[in-house]
């Protein structure tokens, strides 16, 4: 055909009444290969149960669930990974004696993730516009479907159950345990802080056992103690300040009364050593110290006259009454000196104990205030968990007794009466489309490619020679018998070429499906497809 010289209507016409049989045959090709892939393409049966997520049926104002709820996001993906978990696959796997042939030779990995391939879990949005969820306001989504395809549909239907009440049966041990698991926990934590809370109890009673008087409650007292020491001991070195005074003053008035005695009273030797060792007191009260010449003097004429006398000390009482009382009253003051010396000692070593005391006050102090604010936040801490225990115990004893929330079957899955897929009407209208066009394409191709000519317009305008008359085909009764006989041929063939296509396409479809019942028993619908392939085969 001549495409250079421009296309026709009545050249369209020919060229179809031409090659009308071999588009004819690569659209019918192509068709019943559409059939083939239809038969043998396996029926799915897709079941569903519709789960439904209860609230709690206690009032959350008196009682709080263990558990936070989630977002629609946070709980589809939380179900979906829960339902294909791989234990709870494997199980239903096995009790269901399901995919029998593909764990021959596949892995039980690979096993389950085909299986995890034909489920899926979606959620029911009943507030939709136009495919999207309304953003005016939030949506409680607590409606979920569950789907499961499988070549069988009670297979479908009984996997797809199954799974339901699992994941249901397990959502409520989750939920028991969780809830357990909490009280158990704060029961520990309680103990824990009780331990504690001993353990320091008896540490502030040590602290304060080895501290007795060290304490900042004693710090008052100890302080009063200090005041009063200190001024007992300001009296204490007055009244010796006195007594060494009047040690002094009785001294002089013996040694005066010694001094003044008439000529018959001769001094002896201890009498006068006695009368040096008063004035030697004397000067000692007046400040002077062993270096002093005069001290100095005296005590070389002491030691001179203790070894005349020969014994020190002995020496001879006063005969006169003046000096005998001096020697008296000097005495007393002298007692009275060391009495206060005593004393002062005394005061000095309760003044360094309150200091001390006092001194060590802040170190145990704030040793005891470290353990006391740990001790009052142990004890808060403990106040809390005992709170909390109670409102776990609740929650426990709530989803023990099934009323939080729930997950329960608002439709339970049931054998689909024709199978998902394939879409074997879609198949077929494909394939016959598919097979027309392809037809169409091939027709087009021969027509371009052949060189003949097949009326005079086109001769004329090739050989530009015009055509005098154009002598149609004449055809004998010979030719004509020939032509049917050829025609018969080929219609039986295609005939039998459709027919046995049929047939295989009858054939493929009852044993890819179990003899045309699913599950043991298929509705009419689902075999309408095919009623005239196995009618015809």
């Amino acid at each position: 055909m001549d495409v250079q010289a421009g296309l026709q209507l009545k050249d369209l016409v020919a060229m179809l009444r031409r090659r009308l049989g071999v588009i004819l045959a690569v659209a019918g090709a192509v068709f019943l290969a559409a059939v083939l892939v239809a038969a043998f393409l396996p029926n799915q049966y897709e079941s569903y149960a519709t789960l439904l997520v209860e609230p709690q049926a206690i009032s959350q104002k008196l009682v709080e669930a263990g558990l936070e709820g989630s977002d629609l996001n946070s709980r589809l993906h939380l179900m979906t990974m829960q339902i294909l978990s791989r234990p709870r696959l494997s199980r239903v796997i096995d009790e269901l004696g399901l995919y029998a042939a593909e764990s021959k030779e596949r892995t039980r990995e690979e096993v389950i993730g085909l299986m995890r391939g034909r489920i899926r879990v979606e959620p029911v949005l009943p507030e939709l516009e136009q495919g999207t969820l309304r953003r005016s306001r939030d949506v409680a989504i607590n409606t979920f479907r569950l789907h499961f395809r499988d070549d069988s549909s009670r297979t479908a239907a009984e996997v797809t159950n199954r799974l339901a009440n699992d994941f249901i049966e397990e959502h409520i041990r989750e939920r028991v345990q969780i809830s357990g698991d909490t009280a158990e926990f704060i029961d520990s934590e309680r103990t824990r802080l009780a331990q504690r809370i001993r353990e320091l109890e008896a540490q502030i009673a040590q602290v304060k056992g080895e501290n007795a008087g060290r304490l900042p409650e004693d710090m008052v007292a100890n302080q009063r103690i200090l005041e009063r020491a200190l001024g007992d001991l300001r009296a204490v070195e007055r009244e010796l300040a006195q007594a060494r005074s009047d040690e002094a003053f009785y001294g002089q008035q013996v040694l005066n009364s010694a001094s003044g005695a008439g000529p018959e009273d001769v001094v002896s030797p201890a009498r006068r050593m006695r009368l040096l060792e008063l004035q030697l007191a004397e000067q000692r009260s007046r400040g002077f110290t062993d270096k002093h010449p005069d001290v100095i003097a005296v005590r070389q004429e002491i030691a001179v006259l203790r070894q005349q006398v020969g014994e020190p000390g002995d020496g001879e009482e006063p005969s006169s009454l003046v000096q005998q009382n001096a020697q008296a009253e000097q005495n007393r003051a002298a007692l009275r000196a060391q009495a206060a010396l005593a004393e002062m000692e005394r005061l000095r070593v309760q003044i360094d104990e309150a200091q001390a005391k006092l001194a060590a006050t802040p170190r145990v102090a704030e040793q005891l205030d470290g353990l006391q604010r740990e001790y009052e936040h142990l004890f808060r801490s403990y106040q809390q968990f005992s709170s909390k225990r109670l409102d776990a115990a609740v929650a426990a004893n709530m989803e023990r007794r099934q009323k939080g929330e729930q997950v329960r079957v608002l439709e339970a899955a049931f054998p689909a009466p024709v199978p998902s897929s394939p879409n074997r009407p879609l198949i077929l209208v494909l394939g016959a489309m598919l097979g027309l066009a392809l037809g169409g394409g091939v027709g087009l191709l021969l027509e371009s490619v052949d060189s003949s000519f097949h009326d005079a317009r086109r001769l004329q305008q090739a050989l530009r020679v015009p055509v005098l008359a154009a002598i149609p085909g004449i055809l004998l009764e010979s030719d004509r018998r020939a032509l049917r006989r050829r025609r018969l041929a080929r219609g039986v063939g295609a005939a039998v070429v459709v027919l046995v296509v049929l047939g295989a396409a009858a054939v493929g479809y009852r044993v890819v499906n179990g003899g045309g019942k699913a599950g043991g028993s298929r509705p009419a619908p689902a075999a309408a497809a095919f009623d005239g392939f196995e009618r015809l085969g």
